[in-house]
């Protein structure tokens, strides 16, 4: 836990000193008064504001500033005649200490012969028998963009059940949890036996899937090799050795589409969705789904030179991990980062698998963190 060796009311906030960093942090007096954690402001059943924020006097200040619970917590009151209390951890204000101060994740980009030396891979009863199994899998999915379970009965009750250790399945037109083989149900390439590119699922979708899993149940035939390639080196390489085609995919919405009976969905997305500080967190490509568009005839080929250029690297053999998925093992994966194909087939096959969104991931894994004391 940390404790605050010093509060100091200046002019416009509070000057706070941590045990243990060495920078001042500084917190306005309007953003402290907006974050109390007295339950006045933060509802203590449910987590929730309970400040109007916009009856706030815009030049509150404080009146008194005093260290509590052996300098774990500091409590403000205030002026500007509102006689309130204010309590804040210390927690929450050296974890707010920066402005957005969030930690990146670890994220470790691969090639084919970078992953070959270090497959996410783990055991089936160690994932569902302890937290700190289902934390290393779900970690190693956030760390290289994807994690096998081995060990799996080849059912689609024990796969389901693996799933929702994640978080609960997404339902779609394709359904919630599927067992299918390529049988041409549904008007999809993915419903046959021809070889897959690499693509992302979902690009006509508003909010693309976030995660996806797979298991064969059942194979007899030869060929089908799944093929995973890592949409973020493929950013970086782009960014580095081609830095206005990486703009460009950066920029350019790309229309999709998915069209059945009774069906028309459609979105648009750039092939690279970053945050504010550049880093990229979104690859939204599948060739197959992309829909009709024009743009000026300049700007059109500027995108058909990056496009391609995006293709060639996502086929390229060498940024390709190539392993055939059977029976007893799962492959989760992340949708936003993992472009994933199939190679051609013949025989007989059969999936099944589900859509899970990247929210449910990404808390499942905080709830897990908090639980093993990270």
């Amino acid at each position: 836990m940390p404790r605050i060796l010093n509060a100091e009311a200046t002019e416009t906030g509070l000057a706070v000193s941590f045990e243990g960093v060495d920078a001042t942090a500084h917190y306005p007096w309007f953003w402290l008064r907006d974050h109390g954690e007295e339950p006045a402001s933060l509802n203590p059943a449910t987590l929730q504001r309970e400040v109007d924020t916009a009856s706030l006097p815009p030049d509150i200040r404080a009146r008194a500033v005093r260290l509590t619970d052996n300098a774990t917590a500091l409590e403000i009151e205030w002026a500007n005649g509102t006689d309130h209390i204010g309590r804040y951890s210390a927690d929450l204000l050296h974890r707010l200490r920066q402005p957005d101060a969030k930690p990146a994740p670890e994220i470790r980009l691969w090639d084919r012969d970078r992953i070959a030396g270090e497959i996410p891979c783990f055991a089936y009863d160690a994932v569902m028998e302890s937290d700190s199994g289902l934390l290393n899998w779900l970690e190693a999915v956030e760390t290289y963009g994807f994690g096998l379970v081995e060990g799996v009965p080849a059912t689609p009750e024990a796969t389901e059940k693996l799933a929702l250790c994640v978080g609960y399945i997404r339902s779609t037109i394709f359904g919630g949890f599927w067992d299918f083989t390529a049988n041409m149900a549904r008007s999809d390439t993915a419903y046959s036996k021809q070889e897959l590119g690499a693509h992302t699922d979902g690009s006509y979708s508003v909010d693309p899937p976030g995660l996806q899993m797979f298991h064969c149940l059942h194979f007899d035939g030869n060929g089908g090799e799944s093929i995973l390639v890592d949409g973020f080196k493929i950013a970086e390489v782009m960014r580095h050795d081609r830095p206005e085609d990486f703009a460009t995919l950066c920029e350019v919405p790309v229309p999709a589409r998915y069209l059945e009976q009774g069906i028309s969905l459609a979105a648009s997305h750039p092939v690279f969705r970053t945050d504010t500080s550049g880093r990229v967190v979104q690859v939204v490509f599948n060739n197959y789904d992309r829909a009709p568009f024009r743009l000026p005839d300049d700007e059109m080929d500027r995108f058909y030179r990056a496009l391609t250029g995006f293709i060639r690297l996502a086929a390229d053999p060498e940024m390709q991990w190539r392993h055939p998925l059977r029976p007893g093992t799962a492959l989760l994966f992340d949708n936003w980062r993992t472009l994933h194909g199939r190679a051609a087939y013949e025989g007989q096959r059969r999936l099944c698998g589900c859509y899970l969104n990247h929210e449910d991931f990404e808390s499942r894994l905080r709830v897990l963190r908090r639980t093993a004391g990270r």
